[in-house]
């Protein structure tokens, strides 16, 4: 991290270590609301500090990173979305769907960068582009919770520290989408699929509160709460104007009802009754990054920079119905310790192999197995270390940090960090881990 940064963090954590140290106890004292701390039950004790001029450049990069990878069909592929889809290892039924909404032209700029920080630059792991993000309502809300703790607010005066505004930026992009079909301020539905708000409704109504607090009309909901009229979706009664997507398709094509759900959807955006934003994940698969890293003497001089200051080596391994990739395997087995096998697929974690923490035996396995099914392997980044003080015991620990850069037109709009204490895997995900604590940035 650079000089500031440092030197910002051990300022904070000198004002954290005596025990009756207002810092060390900010966190007890955060005003949040109860869609909030529903949301957000596991929060490190506190923020994390970034360089702004290191981040923002690196969100610039990010913007260079998103417009490759969404015009990666045009470029690579001559056009043809069949091929493209098909080198990703999307089959017909799910290119069908992720199609029907595309339109002419790449998807609005949109998305989560997953990042480590190698001690020297931001490293991009994964790029979750599409409108299924978790963490936005977290990075929207936590710092200005923070802001309303006095001790808190007096050392961002002092140490001149920002945050970036993900509420407003969002909330400006779902106006934006709205205006592209008359609505003058429009209503937002935050949707989930059949059954989805049981497992996730805490985070949709704290997206949902997010844009409430930035002005907009908005409700959580499922897709399968949907009334329409006149082709026109409405929810509790409200004409909706944007639907900010968090069905998947995975769990809609699991449903019996699948086409009946979405169809009018469908009719209801191309009809312009409707936006749905983003209309597809396909640019969020995990291959596209493979790809650019396979392809990368193919674009400018510039674009290839860009690319080779934030992406890590990675290469496709395999897609579903072919044989296993003999040549690659072992090149993969000679660099075992310093790789990461990913579905390129799955999501959380889901399916994620570290190469230093399995025997020779299983990740020949793991690969050979990928090979058929779709999968990449990437150069591991080791991530960087942050320090927290215990506010109990004023024990100091040393915990890995995840970064989340997230995305809209504006181009960077927000951060956060998953971290976990050092010791077990280094898979950082809220679904299968929990130790993984939750905080936002603050930028200096």
């Amino acid at each position: 991290m650079s000089a500031r940064a440092e030197r910002v963090t051990e300022a904070y954590l000198a004002g954290c270590a005596a025990p009756d140290g207002p810092l060390r106890h900010a966190r007890e004292h955060l005003e949040l609301s109860e869609a909030q701390r529903r949301s957000w039950p596991r929060l490190l004790p506190r923020p994390i500090m970034v360089d702004e001029a290191e981040y923002r450049a690196f969100g610039r990069d990010l913007v260079t990173v998103f417009d490759l990878v969404t015009s990666l069909p045009r470029r690579v592929f001559g056009g043809d979305f069949a091929r493209f889809r098909t080198a990703l290892g999307i089959d017909d039924r799910h290119a069908g769907f992720m199609a029907r909404l595309l339109g002419e032209g790449p998807p609005p700029l949109y998305g989560r960068a997953d990042v480590y920080y190698d001690g020297s630059a931001f490293k991009l792991l994964e790029y979750n582009i599409g409108s299924a993000l978790g963490g936005l309502d977290m990075v929207g809300a936590l710092p200005k919770a923070y802001l309303r703790v006095p001790a808190v607010a007096e050392f961002a005066e002092a140490h001149g520290l920002g945050y970036l505004d993900m509420g407003s930026d969002l909330a400006a992009a779902l106006r934006n989408a709205g205006k592209t079909i008359g609505a003058g301020e429009p209503v937002v539905a935050v949707l989930e699929s059949p059954g989805g708000l049981a497992t996730y409704g805490r985070q949709r109504r704290s997206a949902a509160e997010l844009l409430r607090d930035n002005g907009l009309e908005c409700r959580a909901g499922e897709i399968s709460d949907l009334e329409f009229r006149g082709g026109k979706p409405y929810l509790d009664g409200l004409g909706v104007d944007v639907i900010l997507r968090y069905y998947g398709l995975e769990e809609m094509l699991g449903h019996p009802d699948c086409d009946a759900l979405l169809e009018p959807v469908f009719r209801a955006h191309e009809e312009g009754k409707v936006v749905v934003w983003t209309p597809s994940n396909v640019y969020g698969n995990k291959g596209t990054l493979a790809m650019l890293s396979e392809h990368v003497a193919e674009f400018t001089v510039d674009e290839r920079a860009a690319v080779g200051r934030v992406l890590p080596w990675c290469r496709m391994l395999g897609r579903p119905g072919a044989g296993p990739d003999a040549g690659r395997i072992e090149e993969c087995m000679a660099r075992q310790d310093r790789l990461v096998f990913k579905p390129t697929g799955l999501y959380g974690g889901q399916g994620v192999v570290i190469g230093r923490e399995v025997d020779a035996k299983t990740w020949r396995e793991t690969l050979d197995a990928g090979s058929r099914t779709g999968s990449l392997v990437q150069e591991i980044v080791r991530p960087n270390l942050e320090t927290v003080i215990d506010p109990d015991t004023g024990a100091r620990s040393e915990w890995y940090a995840l970064w989340a850069a997230f995305m809209t037109p504006s181009g960077l709009s927000g951060g956060g960090i998953r971290a976990i204490p050092p010791g077990g895997t280094t898979v950082i995900t809220m679904s299968n881990n929990a130790s993984v604590r939750n905080t936002c940035l603050f930028t200096c």
